[in-house]
């Protein structure tokens, strides 16, 4: 007969119960590492993410040195970079032509400070460039030494400048009001800096340049003739603006105008109650100490917001407007240093020269 010990179920030789807790433990863990794995998956696919993804990249090139710009204090400010949806990249700007060239290639989406020549060459060789704002005239001055206090005794004589500048434009043109075309020499130089060093050896003359080289020529005893501002108002303004490159104009229209919204909203903070704050702020990108950039940017002659509308036009293919006027001159001028084989007409140029952008963030359209 069976006793109830020999009844009695007998416990199963299983897994224990403590080792099966901990794997349902594992598993909930498990399950919960791939929920979190499969959200942020979502989110860079689906979400915020993407869309940062799927953002242009947008070239600027600049000027760096003693004078800032607009695209400087972007370049500085992050809440300004921040308006503009694009992969920012800000690279040094030496020259028009170079910048123009790099602008051909598509390695640069905008230029900051181009002056007449490269521009006016750019569309002469249907290189596709916008102009969107009219920056400043330039800053330079004639330089010559003190036995000479009169135009007319340049004649017989050499004078140094910026090859294939605004600079060269301007001098030319001044030299033409004088009616020294043929009795100066005109030599060009691959920078101020040069030129500056060929006045000071005694190559050349007289120097047209700006800044740092004028200053080292005044302290050597030169004195300024006249400057880039008086030759602007006598007829042959050299102009510095912001190129745009029209494929972009033409493929995002959109970017392009949060671009110079900020660089309207950039103008006003380094031209306003606080502006030592942001040049202080920029010194760093332009290389230079913060005391001298917060003097030689108040003491360059930009062209104020308020005048943008006169310089630019206030409507598209205006052919009538002083920068499409001073256009038409600088084309006749590279075609008579053979740099152009045919000067673009009036309503080519003014197909170029773009206001709308600027009307719209001066309205507040941003």
């Amino acid at each position: 007969m069976s006793t109830s010990a020999d009844t009695t179920t007998q416990p199963r030789k299983g897994v224990p119960v403590y080792k099966r807790k901990r794997r349902r433990i594992y598993g909930v863990l498990g399950l919960a590492v791939v929920l979190v794995i499969g959200l942020v998956v979502w989110a860079v696919t689906q979400g915020g993410g993407s869309s940062d993804a799927a953002l242009p990249s947008f070239t600027i090139a600049y000027g760096q040195g003693t004078v800032a710009n607009s695209d400087s204090i972007i370049d500085s400010d992050h809440a300004l970079q921040k308006t503009i949806p694009a992969h920012l990249k800000f690279v040094p700007f030496d020259a028009g032509v170079t910048a123009i060239a790099e602008m051909r290639s598509g390695s640069l989406q905008a230029i900051s400070g181009v002056g007449n020549p490269p521009v006016v060459g750019a569309v002469g060789t249907n290189t596709g460039v916008d102009v969107v704002i009219a920056q400043s005239f330039d800053a330079d001055a004639l330089i010559v030494p003190k036995s000479i206090t009169k135009p007319s005794q340049l004649a017989g004589k050499s004078v140094g400048v910026l090859v294939g500048s605004s600079e060269d434009y301007e001098l030319v043109g001044w030299l033409g009001l004088q009616h020294l075309t043929s009795s100066v020499k005109v030599v060009g130089f691959a920078s101020e800096q040069a030129a500056a060093a060929a006045y000071l050896g005694g190559s050349v003359a007289a120097a047209y340049v700006q800044a740092g080289p004028e200053a080292q020529l005044v302290a050597k005893g030169g004195h300024p003739m006249i400057d880039a501002e008086q030759i602007a108002k006598l007829g042959i303004p050299g102009l510095n603006v912001v190129a745009v490159s029209s494929n972009v104009v033409k493929s995002d229209p959109a970017l392009v105008q949060k671009y110079v919204c900020a660089e309207v909203q950039a103008t006003r903070l380094f031209t306003g109650p606080q502006s030592a704050k942001y040049l202080t702020q920029s010194a760093k990108v332009q290389g230079v100490p913060g005391n001298v950039i917060v003097a030689a940017t108040k003491g360059y002659p930009f062209i104020p917001l308020s005048q943008q509308l006169h310089w630019l036009g206030a409507t598209p293919n205006d052919t009538s407007s002083p920068i499409v006027q001073a256009y038409v001159q600088t084309g006749k001028f590279l075609v008579g240093q053979g740099r152009l084989t045919s000067a673009p007409t009036a309503s080519v140029l003014a197909g170029h020269v773009d206001p709308t952008f600027v009307k719209k963030a001066l309205a507040g359209g941003c």
